[in-house]
């Protein structure tokens, strides 16, 4: 991410309804966003564009493909990108899944202010 350009956000979840809504709320902030419903379909998105993904905010349980998954396999072309996790099982979270230095999390359902903060507290403070 440079200083001129808006960061780029992927927002990959299986439920449409909350991909349009996190799409639109980041949309009115400024973010350029990128979106799938699958993994598998951002995957395929990320190497079809030329843009650099800042930040994957992804569901973490999705069929065919985690979130952990997405973000280990997107990883190993976008350099730096940081992960923030959207999801509903925070109570699992910390048994399952071991957080790294680039990766935090949201809990769903999340209300717009929330997001907003989460990913904008991440992106410019978060740890590297």
């Amino acid at each position: 991410m440079t200083e001129h350009t808006r960061p780029t956000v992927l927002v990959v979840d299986d439920e449409p309804l909350v991909v349009e809504l996190v799409e639109q709320i980041l949309k009115d902030d400024g973010y350029e966003v990128i979106t799938a419903t699958s993994g598998a379909q951002a995957v395929d998105v990320c190497a079809a564009s030329d843009r650099h993904v800042d930040l994957l905010l992804t569901d973490v349980q999705m069929p065919e493909m985690t979130g952990r998954m997405l973000a280990v396999t997107l990883g190993k072309s976008q350099l730096g990108m940081k992960v923030l996790y959207l999801t509903g099982h925070c109570e699992d979270l910390f048994t399952s899944l071991d957080l790294r230095p680039h990766e935090a999390f949201i809990k769903k359902p999340t209300t717009a202010t929330a997001l907003r903060s989460a990913v904008d507290l991440h992106l410019y403070l978060g740890r590297t």
